[in-house]
């Protein structure tokens, strides 16, 4: 194929130049055309940049897969150009990429394979692989191995963070909420486990606390849309439009599209 990666236009990607794809700018036709002989040098065999072409391939997919049916290509072209090039990759940093590769392509099974083998390496390792575990809807064990982490390293907030998670996935709220506090009481910023910690109370019928989560985990993040969402349906459902019509403006303030709903919301107010 004369363009592995299907791309004979610029596309806006990372600084290919500089091997890094994180910072969106415009790849020009020129290092489009050097990247494809790079992929077709490796996949005919010949050394190349293999992290730098498995982790572009992984890009596209994310970017450009959904335009591939137009040509009647398989969904998972690019994972598996990312597959081809991660299998000449030697060490842990092909491994973590096959994890990633694995997940996208929806077998958690193998990733968590590669990720138990990983596990013993680094307490970084480990969260990659408990991780995994929750993601796998295997709670159990995610949940034991951060107990058992805990128990050395008892002022980890990112392990009581993941020990809080697994519990809220397994449906122990109550366990949960009590593991988001221990969390909040380590960092009282975390906006994320504030919403958590108010889904949990909502979980168990505490509306009140629920709510009060909630609101203080927008205002730690007012962008975070899931949190005003659950306001919204706890003041509606309590008949507290006046409230409701606060949350939505703070909402627009935010830079939410609610016009509509707050015409709505101002119709129940009076």
């Amino acid at each position: 194929m004369d363009y592995p990666f299907l791309l004979k236009r610029s596309f806006a990607l990372g600084d290919f130049e500089n091997e890094n794809i994180s910072d969106a700018k415009i790849l020009f036709t020129k290092d489009i055309e050097k990247l494809n002989k790079m992929a077709k040098r490796a996949i005919m065999g010949e050394e190349e940049d293999f992290i730098l072409l498995a982790r572009i391939a992984l890009r596209f997919h994310e970017e450009m897969s959904f335009y591939l049916q137009n040509f009647e290509i398989d969904n998972n072209y690019y994972l598996n150009l990312a597959k081809e090039f991660t299998g000449r990759i030697e060490g842990e940093g092909g491994k973590k990429l096959l994890i990633e590769i694995y997940k996208k392509m929806g077998d958690m099974d193998a990733a968590l394979e590669i990720a138990e083998e990983l596990s013993e390496k680094s307490r970084d390792d480990m969260l990659l692989y408990i991780k995994l575990l929750i993601d796998s809807g295997k709670w159990g064990h995610a949940i034991e191995l951060c107990e058992k982490m805990l128990e050395e390293n008892p002022t980890d907030v990112e392990l009581w963070k993941t020990l809080a998670y697994a519990l809220f996935k397994a449906e122990r709220y109550e366990d949960a909420e009590r593991t988001y506090l221990k969390v909040l009481q380590m960092n009282r910023d975390d906006a994320e486990s504030w919403f958590y910690r108010g889904l949990c109370l909502k979980n168990v019928g505490r509306w009140g606390g629920a709510l009060q989560s909630f609101e203080t985990a927008v205002r730690k993040n007012p962008k975070m849309k899931d949190a005003y969402e659950n306001i919204l349906e706890i003041l509606e459902k309590r008949g507290m439009y006046a409230r409701a019509l606060d949350t939505l403006k703070k909402m627009r303030d935010a830079g939410f599209d609610v016009e509509s709903k707050i015409k709505e919301m101002e119709e129940k107010v009076r």
